[in-house]
């Protein structure tokens, strides 16, 4: 489990699924109000406080299921309410994202990448840009012509899954292939 202070008043979490085994929880386990998984969000909360973020009030918790990486959660403090009392009162949305969507931190692996994919049939998929990072997507609605899980451990030996979306990103950000972005890099820099 790693934490990472994002706002005075919010946390974001990654979860793998070993942390998830580790607790004797599985994915779907989240979905379900069991005791195990109160004491994950527990401790969750717990370590979240080393980083100087106070469970002080409400909190609203939103969890984030990403394709075979695991789960990012964001944990946000809620307004002040004057006659709260001395408990933590957790809202809890679960979301699970279908498509794919992989961060870089350099142009480099992304050009490796997509020189794999397009050795392996993929030829679409969109580049994006923000804050000095790079972004492949490639909607739910894409056919690829490798399973889903192959493509997820290819994907990852180059980037990482991205937690944010990316209409955020597309929004924020700049687009810098609109489709076919493995064909039109591998095209660009690989052809020989």
């Amino acid at each position: 489990m790693r934490l990472e202070r994002i706002a005075t008043n919010k946390v974001k979490v990654f979860l793998t699924f070993d942390d998830l085994k580790e607790r004797g929880l599985t994915k779907e386990d989240l979905w379900r109000d069991r005791p195990r998984v109160h004491q994950l969000f527990r401790d969750m909360v717990m370590e979240a406080e080393g980083l100087g973020f106070q469970a002080d009030r409400s909190l609203s918790v939103e969890v984030f299921a990403l394709p075979a990486q695991g789960m990012v959660v964001h944990i946000s403090k809620a307004a002040a309410i004057e006659d709260e009392a001395d408990y933590i009162e957790m809202d809890i949305t679960v979301d699970e994202r279908h498509e794919l969507f992989y961060q870089f931190t350099d142009l480099e692996p992304v050009l490796q990448l997509a020189d794999m994919l397009y050795q392996l049939g993929v030829r679409g998929g969109q580049l994006l840009s923000m804050d000095a990072y790079y972004y492949l997507y490639f909607p739910h609605r894409y056919e690829l012509p490798l399973s889903f899980d192959r493509f997820i451990a290819i994907a990852s030996e180059y980037g990482e899954a991205c937690p944010f979306s990316p209409v955020a990103v597309d929004e924020h950000g700049k687009q810098l292939i609109k489709e076919g972005a493995v064909k039109t890099l591998h095209e660009t820099f690989h052809r020989k």
